[in-house]
């Protein structure tokens, strides 16, 4: 029976025990417990779908509701814990959270998932119920992206070169590491914008454009100057000062003050950019 955790089979109720229902495959007997019948009251020689997969204690048992990832079906599940020592935890619609093992997670536990994020993964039997993230081979493209359009989807790996991120609708796209200046992390969501179609698939940036980048960055150091009142920075300051404080370019540190100064919200005083 081991070989068939993960998925659902028809099973007949042999009979009621005092806290459940044993079930049967006709070669031996599974315990489904009244919390996992639904409420059903059962009869001997029901004939139930019920789902199969391990206890605590590594035993095979059933359930009547309905998982949301089985062998062979990949999906998408939210995270509901972190431990550092396993892995990540995902729900997978009953009451058994599936484990994503730290071995199939970035060394860097910063790039691991966040709790609420989801993922796409694909179960995994050996010996034990688990998941992987899906890769290409899992999961045919379904549709076309349009050049320059933007698209919401989530970082399902990173690589040495870049991230490859998944849309909604199940289409591949791949941004290397020179377009993207945000932290990412596995099952991050994020707004994808297309750049390119290659033989290998769709290149994408998550650099927004110009103006909406001007506007952000002028956000940031707004809020900063809200906080702290004043910077000693201005347009004169080293790149290397700017970037310690602000983490941008000295180009677009020269930007968002500009913008700032033009909405009158800043003065410039002795090197120094002061809120007004």
């Amino acid at each position: 029976m081991r070989a068939n955790c993960g998925e659902i089979h028809k099973l007949k109720v042999l009979r009621k025990t005092d806290i459940g229902y044993m079930l049967s495959d006709e070669e031996s007997e599974i315990f489904l417990h009244f919390n996992e019948s639904m409420h059903r009251e059962l009869s001997v020689d029901d004939i139930v779908d019920a789902f199969l997969y391990y206890d605590q204690k590594g035993r095979v048992t059933a359930t009547l509701h309905t998982p949301l990832i089985t062998l062979g079906r990949p999906a998408r599940l939210k995270v509901i814990s972190v431990n550092p020592n396993l892995g990540v935890f995902l729900s997978m619609g009953i009451s058994k959270d599936i484990l994503l093992s730290k071995d199939d997670l970035p060394l860097n536990e910063d790039k691991w998932p966040h709790v609420d994020d989801e993922i796409y993964v694909k179960m995994i039997h050996k010996n034990r119920l688990t998941v992987k993230p899906v890769n290409k081979q899992d999961i045919k493209d379904h549709g076309e992206l349009e050049i320059k359009a933007s698209y919401p989807a989530v970082v399902q790996r990173i690589g040495h070169s870049g991230i490859n991120l998944l849309t909604d609708d199940d289409i591949w796209v791949f941004v290397h590491e020179s377009m993207y200046k945000e932290a990412v992390w596995i099952g991050k969501r994020v707004d994808v914008t297309i750049t390119n179609l290659s033989e290998k698939g769709y290149l994408g940036s998550l650099i927004k454009q110009k103006q909406e980048q001007m506007v952000d960055d002028a956000d940031v150091v707004l809020q900063y100057l809200i906080k702290h009142k004043q910077v000693g920075l201005d347009s004169q300051s080293s790149p290397e000062d700017i970037n310690r404080i602000f983490k941008m370019s000295k180009k677009a540190f020269k930007r968002a003050i500009g913008i700032l100064y033009k909405q009158r919200r800043v003065d410039f005083i002795d090197g120094k950019t002061v809120l007004k």
